[in-house]
């Protein structure tokens, strides 16, 4: 059996992509940035609102580094734009595994809402728009959350944040990061740093520290840096 070619650039994406995406498959990390030339080609499709073309860019990414959360962001994007409500929700789901920070974090929760808009669920929507804001502001989540308003005729923005978690664990949503990909990534910085390759085990105990304020992490960090 051929091994797969891949371009991860970062212990963390070693440890995602093993757990997440590899199977029974061997891979190999291809010494060639085969990553950054779809990348470039399209974010400028993108932005010339190229959407179909776009897509085939991203997902040509996705397909080089399949934890890479830009390329699946930007699928996103374009399955948006191109109306693919499904295909939406599809990538966005398998977007939490790949979560490592607050700002992806809330980007998961705010696709989670478009998905919800378009299925016509305002009350989960707002949730997830709502929830989204706790981990990072977002023109995007406001603009959403004043268009449920008009629509509905009802404040949707006056939950407090135990009604908000309610509805979502009631809709089968996370409210919290992945504790798989966490764990990983604290397995990974412990890798990195018996390695001796300290800068890459600050980053992950940092995507850690990000995502849950944890003590333990804080104090690894205030020794580190």
């Amino acid at each position: 059996m051929a091994r797969i070619k891949v371009c991860l650039g970062h212990i963390s994406e070693v440890f995602l992509y093993e757990y997440y995406c590899l199977g029974d498959n061997e891979y190999e990390i291809t010494d060639e940035d085969t990553l950054t030339p779809h990348k470039t080609k399209a974010r400028e499709l993108t932005a010339a609102e190229d959407y179909a073309k776009a897509q085939q860019e991203w997902i040509s990414a996705h397909l080089e580094n399949p934890v890479d959360m830009e390329a699946v962001l930007g699928i996103i994007l374009c399955c948006k734009q191109l109306g693919d409500i499904e295909g939406e929700y599809s990538y966005t789901t398998e977007s939490y595994n790949y979560c490592c920070t607050r700002a992806e974090l809330a980007a998961y929760y705010r696709n989670l809402g478009w998905y919800y808009l378009e299925k016509y669920k305002p009350e989960v929507a707002s949730a997830c728009y709502l929830y989204s804001k706790y981990f990072g502001e977002s023109q995007q989540a406001d603009a959403e959350l004043q268009f449920l308003e008009k629509a509905t005729g009802k404040k949707v923005s006056n939950k407090d944040l135990g009604e908000i978690q309610k509805l979502l664990k009631e809709n089968d949503i996370p409210t919290e990061a992945n504790p798989v990909t966490l764990a990983l990534l604290y397995r990974a910085a412990q890798e990195a740093d018996e390695a001796g390759d300290r800068q890459q085990a600050l980053d992950c105990y940092r995507m850690v520290y990000d995502l849950t304020a944890d003590e333990e992490i804080g104090r690894i960090l205030s020794k580190t840096e």
